[in-house]
């Protein structure tokens, strides 16, 4: 079976996601007139924004046949068809339109049927300068990961879309509320490989484990659920592109500096308070450089000349890669996890770990973490096949993080 992929962006289109002086956002009521209100604050703060508040699903659908919505938010309770039917109705026949829905914690359960609707899902109460911020990512994100360039290298990887169960398996698990270890355990042990590496990592030195972990459901209480799932995802992603030997040793070494690179996203908790965060953090730098694997599938030996150059010029790999390719790794392993359906904070964190200013806002979040993570596993170890990264300073100064904050690091 072959994954759908996103369409990329005509001239036309890739104005209107960069251009965000003249949005029109279309907002769905609901029975309390909440997002109305939202609307009209959203329109206090973005004065050259277009909101239009649609109180049916008719005139939501006229609006849109119109051809002037760029964005849709709705709400999980909205009425006459304006939450989760009305969501698939529009990615069903503008898919180019974005898409967000608010929802409660009470709505667990209904959410569930609403995987993969909207571009991002954002918890009520929420307030209007969150939304705004949250539009911004979500079209920023989009802009980069819909460039031409990098839909068609994605798509023209075939061993990445073929009916793998395993990898099929573990990608609806992302979303699944129901999945627990034992389930995810069944799925992760049907494929050797995967199995053998987590077992691998979990009993290196740096999680204590000294030897201990012997079984995957083990693996799952130390390591955690989303840590387990994304290496499992890297490793059997790996296993299908049927690499040649010399493209299979630079693919480990990339594989090996995302797992540097999580352990360091971990110990990151010396500067954030947040376990919950920290986490995630670590779960995605495991995906982060997955697209240096797509490329070594689709360019091939020229791409291992490409990661050489790097370190020629003392540049770091994925700004030779833009200016020789037309774009990164970054923008192509986020495409990739976007046509997997993987979650949006998944899909902005891997393309932007290059450039988190484009994105953060405030304090830390998963994107300057694996920035951080990423540099840190860089300028602790070198690699060998290409220049690593170099450290955003400002927004190291922002966050008061020192530039040697690695030195800490076991």
């Amino acid at each position: 079976m072959v994954i759908p992929g996103i369409q990329p962006l005509e001239t036309k289109q890739r104005m209107k996601f960069e251009n965000l002086n003249a949005l029109n956002v279309l907002v769905g009521d609901d029975e309390s007139k909440s997002l109305e209100r939202l609307g009209r604050e959203i329109a206090a703060i973005q004065k050259n924004w277009s909101i239009r508040i649609a109180r049916s699903s008719d005139s939501a659908i006229k609006a849109i046949e119109q051809g002037d919505v760029d964005l849709i938010i709705t709400d999980m309770r909205a009425v006459d068809r304006l939450g989760p039917e009305f969501l698939a109705l529009a990615k069903r026949d503008h898919s180019d339109i974005l898409r967000i829905l608010l929802h409660g914690e009470e709505d667990q359960e209904i959410l569930r049927k609403a995987t993969g609707l909207a571009h991002r899902y954002i918890l009520r109460p929420t307030k209007a300068n969150q939304v705004v911020i949250a539009i911004r990512q979500v079209f920023v994100t989009q802009a980069l990961i819909r460039q031409e360039k990098v839909a068609k290298i994605v798509e023209e990887t075939q061993q990445l879309h073929v009916n793998n169960q395993p990898l099929q398996e573990l990608l609806e698990s992302a979303e699944d509320p129901e999945c627990d270890i034992e389930k995810l355990g069944s799925i992760v042990s049907k494929h050797p490989t995967a199995h053998a590496s987590i077992l691998q990592v979990a009993n290196t030195a740096f999680f204590g484990a000294g030897g201990r972990v012997e079984t995957i459901d083990e693996a799952l209480q130390m390591l955690g659920m989303d840590f387990v799932r994304s290496l499992a995802i890297a490793e059997l992603a790996k296993k299908q592109l049927n690499l040649s030997p010399q493209l299979q040793e630079i693919a480990n070494g990339v594989l090996q500096h995302c797992i540097e690179a999580s352990q360091y996203a971990l110990q990151m908790k010396h500067f954030v308070n947040d376990i919950k965060l920290i986490q995630l953090s670590a779960s995605i730098a495991l995906l982060h450089d997955l697209g240096k694997l797509v490329l070594l599938a689709k360019v091939g030996n020229a791409y291992a000349d490409l990661l050489g150059r790097s370190m020629e010029l003392d540049k770091p790999c994925w700004k030779v890669e833009q200016a020789t390719l037309g774009c990164d790794h970054a923008a192509v392993g986020a495409h990739l996890f976007h046509m997997w359906g993987l979650p949006e904070n998944i899909v902005r964190t891997v393309a932007w770990h290059h450039e988190p200013k484009y994105v953060c806002c405030g304090g830390f979040c998963s994107v300057s973490l694996v920035h951080f993570a990423n540099y840190a596993a860089h300028s602790k170890k070198d690699m060998l096949y290409y220049r690593g990264d170099d450290l955003d300073l400002e927004l190291a100064k922002k966050l008061d993080l020192k530039p040697d904050f690695p030195l800490d690091f076991v």
